[in-house]
Formats: C-alpha cells, sequence, structure tokens
C-alpha cells in the first residue's frame, strides 16, 4: 500500500532539508521523512514496508554518506517489495554521467535549484506525482 501523506527525502545537507520541508509546507497533506543517507532511507524503507506503507515518492540526493543516492536506487529496484516506489534524484550535479545513470534506472534527475521560488514549483510538481500515484493505486484496486 502507498501512502497519500509520505514523501522519503534522503538528502545530507540540513540546509537542503530545511528549505525542502519548507517548500511543502504549504502542501498539509504531504509528510517529509528526512533520512540523512542512503542506507537511513533503506532502515526507512523496510520499516514503513514491514507495516505496510510505501511513500509515495523517494527523492534521493547523489552525494552522501555512508551511501550514497545511485547505490541507494539501485538497492530499491532491486528489492522485490520497494522497486514500485517512484524515485527522483535531486541533486546539485547535472553531469552527463548522472543523467545517463538516470535514464538507465528510468528515474528523472532533477537539478537543485538556486532561488526559493523554483523550489516551491519543484515540491508542486513533487506533489502532483504524489497524487498521480495514489490515483493510480485507486484506480487499480
Amino acid at each position: 500500500m502507498i501512502s497519500k501523506h509520505t514523501i522519503l527525502y534522503a538528502e545530507d545537507d540540513i540546509d537542503d532539508v530545511f528549505m525542502v520541508k519548507e517548500a511543502f509546507e504549504k502542501h498539509d497533506h504531504i509528510e517529509v521523512v528526512h533520512a540523512f543517507n542512503g542506507w537511513e532511507a533503506l532502515q526507512i524503507l523496510n520499516k514503513m514496508h514491514s507495516n505496510d506503507v510505501l511513500p509515495c515518492l523517494l527523492i534521493l540526493d547523489i552525494n552522501m554518506p555512508v551511501m550514497d543516492g545511485k547505490e541507494a536506487l539501485a538497492k530499491v529496484r532491486n528489492n522485490q517489495h520497494l522497486k514500485s516506489i517512484p524515485i527522483v534524484l535531486f541533486s546539485t550535479s547535472n553531469s552527463i554521467s548522472d543523467q545517463f545513470f538516470a535514464q538507465q534506472w528510468s528515474v528523472e534527475l532533477i537539478t537543485k535549484p538556486l532561488n526559493y521560488n523554483d523550489l516551491e514549483g519543484i515540491a508542486r510538481e513533487f506533489v502532483s506525482r504524489c497524487n498521480f500515484e495514489i490515483n493510480q493505486l485507486k484506480q487499480s484496486t
């Protein structure tokens, strides 16, 4: 089951976390759960799965300590119980190799914006993706 209320955001930069959470404040039906790295995100996902709930979106920074976003993405996609979670890579990087990696895994790479207004727009896009996933789930049941 997918939760219509939860976005899991894996990010090690606390300033970025603060700004993203602030951008989501206008969307009171969405809760942003934070993980400091990919390993912690996987722990949260496994705990959520054991409670029969998954986030409507997983947002992964690429460059994080312990386990980066690329490794976390691969582990989620290779896990039978988690692989259907929609994932976005959200990073300051826009390198060709990162774009190619995102294409290989069929996820979007979104470059972190430089200003807050752009971040609010991206937050709206993320919320609309969650709403789409929830509607798709309802239609399939």
